[in-house]
């Protein structure tokens, strides 16, 4: 019988669903956050009520049996409570040293303690919501239980990574926060198999997600909220501080493909140096550049490290990367230089959002062992919902006056006119991007030659930060003409160094140090956004256009129409555009 594998990513933060067919095809993978427009979607399962029975109908073959595959473990639990004893036990040591958890150690403390109960309690809510769902259906068989496989987390990292990738054969590592017993994973990866690598530790004491954390904590920021990226933006304006660099390296080692934190009687006292130099409120986020400068240049340190450890392996000259770390951006575009590899892979969501289809690819494989052996291919990003075609329908008859429906090339011809006079233009076509990067279908664009732009989509628009930088969506072709060593970078995984004879044609999109996170664009990948690229490239001579999502600062990326009208109306935004409908205000 043929089966549906239906992936659940049930992390406390990040959850996300997936549907794989019986051809082994990703078929719609989306993290809950956008359906509830809830940032990150905290202690909400990816069974979401209301949803998921709906989507699997939608997306997976009917009749077909299905398969339930989730991103931890039965043993997760287990190892989670011996975790939150292990915590307890900390807490314990500090009172009776202190009289009370000092200021200095309550967020490690009470970090990991949430983690930990969270996670539990994540784990514990997966998978009912759908069952009831399902048996609901009319004139469908009652399901008494779902066949349900649960995976090792750094597995399904594994998984996405791999299965997603261009690579016939290569090695992966895997590096987050928290996973089961350990923050790190090596494997092999060989036609569509993966296997771990039996000499690296199961268990560690450190953990570069969490050092990261850290980092993301003392600079004044909320790591649970998801802003680890205003550290890598605001490092780029720190000035080299010897004393934060030797502080935080003390904090962090590697020993092989080991990472480990320094000893606990080491550890409380340096936490109280970390917590005494932190931001404090009220302070600009530019008082903590120097704190973000050197967490920056030790988490490379370490990633580098780890990876050149893995490579003396001799595995493979191919590199897949998966965890929350490999969110890092700015010390991706570094892998090939600093290391050995010859060839990275980075999959359009190697956080926990992406397990969901880690978990549903290993589930496949299980059952078509040898599936892999067929010519790999780069997996497309755009895995998620669509405009509701009713709903757009709607807004033609009973919305703005300013509003035309054109062919497609009338308008990208009009679009790309109105970027070139400096127009603030929300782009949205076909189906979401799977990851938290807008890819050309969900994304806010300008043109990056006027140099007070980013400054103007910051205040306008995002109302955000004015140190967070903007990437660059340039057509395949001309990267190496932009970018020095380039790179494609189609998810825009990867930060590379502007060549300094361009930074004065597109200024808004070279950050402080240079540097540009770039999405390369393909016909193949995105035949409609490369379209219009190559429409503006043809008026301003310029291949790139801005982008970032389709958002406002503190929310998801827009999941709907009515999601989109909102930001359009509530924003310094010029013109909406929504598949071949063009509304200006």
């Amino acid at each position: 019988m043929t089966k549906n594998y239906i992936g659940l990513s049930n992390t406390l933060h990040d959850s996300a669903l997936a549907i794989v067919g019986p051809d082994g095809r990703v078929r719609f993978a989306e993290a809950t956050e956008r359906y509830l427009q809830n940032k990150r979607s905290i202690n909400c399962a990816p069974d979401f009520f209301g949803r998921a029975a709906a989507l699997v109908e939608k997306y997976g073959d009917p009749g077909a049996e299905l398969v339930v595959a989730e991103s931890w473990s039965d043993r997760a639990p287990g190892l989670l409570e011996r975790m939150l004893t292990g915590i307890r036990q900390e807490e314990r040591k500090l009172v009776e040293v202190f009289g009370e958890i000092p200021d200095f150690m309550r967020t490690h403390i009470s970090s990991r303690e949430y983690l930990c109960t969270a996670q539990i309690n994540a784990i514990s809510q997966t998978g009912g919501t759908l069952r009831y769902e399902l048996n609901q259906r009319p004139d469908a068989p009652y399901l008494r239980d779902l066949a349900t496989r649960r995976y090792d987390h750094h597995l399904t990292h594994a998984a996405a990574a791999c299965h997603t990738s261009p690579f016939r054969e290569g090695v992966c590592a895997v590096l987050d926060a928290l996973g089961e017993g350990t923050s790190s994973g090596c494997f092999t990866y060989r036609d569509g198999e993966l296997r771990r690598i039996e000499d690296v530790p199961t268990t560690s004491t450190g953990s570069l997600g969490f050092f990261y954390t850290l980092v993301c904590v003392i600079c004044g920021f909320g790591h649970l909220t998801g802003e680890e990226w205003k550290v890598m933006g605001l490092a780029a304006y720190g000035k080299p501080r010897k004393d934060f660099y030797d502080l935080f390296r003390s904090l962090i080692e590697v020993d092989g493909l080991t990472i480990r934190f320094a000893p606990d009687a080491e550890l409380f006292p340096l936490f109280k140096k970390v917590h005494d130099i932190r931001r404090r409120h009220g302070e600009s986020p530019f008082a903590a550049a120097d704190l973000a400068r050197a967490g920056q240049q030790v988490f490379t340190e370490v990633y580098f490290e780890f990876l050149n450890n893995l490579g003396k392996l001799g595995i493979s000259d191919n590199l897949a990367l998966g965890g929350g770390c490999v969110l890092n951006s700015s010390a991706n575009g570094q892998v090939l230089e600093q290391t050995g590899f010859r060839r990275l892979h980075v999959f359009s969501a190697p956080g926990d959002d992406g397990n969901a289809v880690g978990a549903a690819l290993l589930a496949y494989h299980e059952d078509h062992p040898g599936a892999g052996v067929a010519e790999p291919a780069l997996q497309s990003p755009y895995l998620g919902s669509e405009m509701s075609a009713d709903t757009l329908e709607k807004v033609r008859q009973f919305g703005p006056v300013k509003q035309q429906r054109l062919d497609f090339d009338e308008v990208c011809r009009r679009t790309a006119a109105s970027l070139a006079d400096g127009k603030l233009v929300g782009w949205v076509q076909g189906r979401a991007e799977f990851g938290p990067r807008a890819l050309g279908n969900r994304s806010i664009l300008a043109d990056a030659r006027y140099p007070d732009m980013k400054d103007k989509i910051n205040a306008r628009v995002k109302f955000r930060e004015a140190f967070r930088p903007f990437a660059p969506s340039i057509l395949d072709g001309y990267g190496p003409e932009y970018f020095v060593d380039y790179q494609d970078s189609p998810y825009m995984e990867r930060t590379l160094r502007f060549r300094d004879e361009v930074k004065s044609t597109v200024p808004a999109v070279v950050h402080e140090d240079g540097t540009g996170r770039l999405q390369t664009v393909t016909a193949e990948l995105n035949p409609r956004y490369h379209r219009l690229i190559e429409e503006f490239h043809r008026i301003t001579g310029v291949p790139l256009v801005l982008n970032t999502s389709f958002n406002v600062m503190g929310k998801p990326i827009i999941q709907t129409v009515e999601d989109a009208l909102s930001v359009f109306y509530t924003s310094g935004l010029d013109l909406l555009v929504i598949g071949d409908t063009v509304i200006e205000k």
